[in-house]
């Protein structure tokens, strides 16, 4: 059987002229600008540009510490965006330490569009990794939550209409974020990227060897198929420099510093500091 080519992909994902933080029922939502259609566009003329634009936007999540504190005051193991309709929304609840994270998120949305909030899948991501020791405390204490499920129908209805009007909770959103951040930089779920909402057609062309070709409609299937194509097709990753903390695109997955001058500050620095600690031991 031959082999397939997977290439010649293309995005068709629909995004508003203008994007807005609404507060309703005390849920914030970000909405797409009323009574405006869409324009469709292509996410992979810069698919690079994309993944960098998901990790940045899913690092400011990771470290909103007010988020994060948010989260596990309420015992939510493992985060998922329906407790927010048990527990309250963090980003009503909390306006004023949510405002830099609502400036990332609709910064994001404005560029990219919304992804899609699918009907029967409830969002869900776990800590980053400084968080895994709370994260254990709290899973090794009392569910204070009970066993009350009713906050589901609420949950699911507010689904419903929000797939006629197209917004998304801001909590959904930031959990979507920071899921792809886990995923390209910690490496959770072992790389299984799901690509849904897709046309797909075999082309055989005049080529022996087929070609796959797809239309993508969905800004995760999107994100999800354009890292995929950077770790396979060329081995490449995303990555976080270790010394001045800027996110980009490796050529290995091992690099650690995205320029030789960032390595070479970062060695200098740990010798000065090797330097001042034996200059203190041989003070005492």
């Amino acid at each position: 059987m031959p082999q397939m080519n997977f290439a010649h992909f293309r995005g068709a994902v629909p995004r508003f002229q203008n994007y807005a933080a609404v507060a309703e029922q005390g849920v914030l939502f970000i909405a797409p600008e009323a009574g405006v259609l869409p324009r469709r566009y292509d996410p992979f003329e810069d698919s690079e540009g994309l993944l960098l634009d998901v990790v940045r936007a899913g690092a400011a999540v990771a470290g909103c510490d007010a988020f994060m504190d948010h989260c596990l005051s309420h015992k939510m193991l493992p985060l998922r965006d329906a407790e927010f309709w048990r527990h309250g929304d963090f980003f009503t609840a909390r306006p004023d330490g949510a405002q830099p994270l609502v400036d990332t998120l609709l910064a994001f949305v404005r560029r990219y569009g919304l992804p899609v909030w699918e009907q029967n899948t409830i969002v869900t991501t776990s800590y980053p990794a400084r968080y895994e020791q709370r994260a254990m405390a709290v899973h090794f204490s009392e569910d204070g939550g009970g066993n009350d499920m009713g906050y589901l129908a609420h949950y699911e209805a507010v689904k419903r209409a929000c797939s006629r009007s197209g917004a998304v909770p801001a909590c959904t959103l930031a959990l979507m974020l920071l899921n792809f951040y886990l995923q390209f930089l910690e490496g959770m779920d072992g790389g299984h990227f799901f690509i849904r909402n897709a046309e797909w057609a075999l082309d055989f062309e005049h080529n022996k060897t087929p070609e796959l070709r797809a239309q993508v409609y969905d800004l995760t299937a999107c994100i999800n198929l354009a890292y995929a194509q950077l770790v396979s097709g060329e081995g490449k990753a995303v990555r976080q420099c270790k010394h001045c903390q800027k996110f980009f695109i490796a050529d290995d997955w091992r690099a650690e510093y995205c320029s030789p001058r960032c390595r070479g500050a970062y060695n200098s620095k740990m010798t000065r500091k090797r330097v001042k600690e034996r200059k203190l031991r041989e003070g005492q």
